[in-house]
């Protein structure tokens, strides 16, 4: 339970995989990218390991 909170990018991964997704659809809070550079983004990292198409919603 507590790996889904953590480790969001690990699951989204791993549903996306399981489920055979036709698209992934996240959110994203638009911080600026010198702002991702430290805190990191979930968006960014499963757009970029993510296989399956993906509509990134800013906020």
């Amino acid at each position: 339970m507590f790996e889904k909170i953590l480790y969001p990018l690990k699951e989204i991964l791993k549903v996306e995989a399981d489920e055979q997704v036709s698209l992934v659809i996240l959110g994203s809070h638009g911080r600026t990218n010198l702002e991702e550079v430290f805190l990191g983004s979930v968006s960014e990292k499963v757009v970029r390991r993510c296989k399956s198409p993906i509509l990134v919603i800013k906020r």
